[in-house]
C-alpha cells in the first residue's frame, strides 16, 4: 500500500465497476486496505452475483451518498425461463421446473406491460430488509419464512432486448427500493412457467453510467500507486441536478458558520432548483444548499469544512 501521495483529507466519488462474486462491502473493504483511508461507502447495494456502476465515496463525501440512494437506476437484466429458484436468482435452490417451450416474445412483452410506472413489489426473504430487527437472509438461511409486506416502487420503462428460449434480456430503468430477482420471479409467475435473474449488470446510478465506470482492479491500482487524483471525481456530481452557486467571500463565510445567505435572482435564479450546491471561490464543493421560498434565501443543509 502507498498512500505517501494521498491529500491527507480525501473528497470525491468514483464510480466502480463491481466484478462479481463479491458483495458490496467487499468492494468497500478493498478499496479502504488499499487506500489507507477508513472513511469510505458505497451508494446503492448490489447483490455478489450482479456487475456493474457502484458509486464509492470517500472521506466526507460518504455525507453525500443518501441523494444517490434516492436517484433512477438501469439495469441488464438475463433471465432464465422455466425454473424458479428460492433466492429468485441463481444463486438459489431450485423449487420448481416447468416447459417454457410454448412461451413466445409476443407473451413476454404482454407480461412486461405489467410492469409499468408504481406498482407493488414484495421484497424476497433473500434481502436485507429487517423485520423486527431480524435482516430477512438470516431468517430464511435458517428456514424460517415470514410474511413481508408490499412496497411501492418505481419503474420507468421496461425494454424486452432480445429472447432466444429460455433466456431473454430485458433492461430496466427504475426507482429506488427495486428488486429485480422479485422482478424476475413475478415476470415467471405472468407466463406461468416460473423464472429466475441469471446475471444483472448495473448500467447506471444516478448520474454515474457504466462507460465512465472503472474496474475495481484499477481502482485498487490507482490507490496502490498514488493516483488515486485520476480516478477521483468532485463529489457535487452526486446532485449535479442541483443548480451550482458559486460564492463569494462573504458569502463562504456565512455558510461556513451555517448562516443563511440571500437567494439572488440574478446570480441564482429560484425557478431552477430548490437544491443547490455551493462553491467556495477556490472551486470547492462548500455545502448542500435549500431554497427557503417564504424567505428567499439559501439555507446550508450540509456543510463541508475544507
Amino acid at each position: 500500500m502507498n498512500t505517501t501521495s494521498e491529500p491527507s483529507k480525501c473528497l470525491g466519488i468514483i464510480n466502480v465497476d463491481k466484478p462479481t462474486g463479491i458483495t458490496s462491502m467487499d468492494v468497500i473493504r478493498k478499496i479502504r486496505k488499499a487506500s489507507g483511508l477508513r472513511r469510505i461507502g458505497h451508494g446503492g447495494t448490489l447483490d455478489p452475483i450482479a456487475t456493474g456502476v457502484i458509486p464509492v465515496a470517500i472521506g466526507t463525501a460518504t455525507r453525500l451518498l443518501e441523494y444517490l440512494l434516492d436517484g433512477n437506476k438501469t439495469y441488464l437484466s438475463t433471465i432464465e425461463l422455466g425454473t424458479r429458484t428460492n433466492t429468485y436468482d441463481s444463486e438459489g435452490i431450485v423449487t420448481e421446473y416447468c416447459d417454457p417451450s410454448e412461451i413466445v416474445q409476443e407473451t413476454i412483452t404482454d407480461a412486461l406491460s405489467n410492469f409499468q410506472g408504481e406498482i407493488m413489489q414484495t421484497p424476497p426473504m433473500f434481502s436485507a430488509v429487517k423485520i423486527k430487527g431480524k435482516r430477512l437472509y438470516e431468517l430464511a438461511r435458517n428456514g424460517i419464512i415470514v410474511q413481508r409486506e408490499s412496497r411501492k416502487v418505481s419503474i420507468h420503462k421496461v425494454s424486452l432486448l432480445e429472447f432466444e428460449s429460455p433466456i431473454l434480456k430485458v433492461i430496466i430503468e427504475c426507482g429506488k427500493g427495486f428488486y429485480v430477482r422479485t422482478f424476475a420471479d413475478d415476470l415467471g409467475q405472468i407466463l406461468g412457467c416460473g423464472a429466475f435473474l441469471k446475471s444483472l449488470r448495473r448500467l447506471s446510478s444516478g448520474p454515474f453510467r457504466i462507460e465512465q465506470s472503472t474496474k475495481l482492479d484499477e481502482v485498487l491500482m490507482a490507490f496502490e500507486e498514488g493516483r488515486s487524483f485520476e480516478i477521483l471525481q468532485e463529489p457535487g456530481v452526486c446532485i449535479e441536478e442541483a443548480q451550482r452557486l458559486d460564492l463569494t467571500e462573504l458569502e463562504t463565510q456565512l455558510v461556513r458558520d451555517g448562516r443563511r445567505i440571500p437567494a439572488l435572482s440574478d446570480k441564482n435564479p429560484l425557478e431552477e432548483s430548490e437544491m443547490a450546491r455551493a462553491y467556495s471561490p477556490t472551486g470547492h464543493l462548500l455545502a448542500v444548499m435549500r431554497l427557503d421560498l417564504v424567505s428567499k434565501e439559501w439555507r446550508p443543509e450540509k456543510v463541508f469544512n475544507q
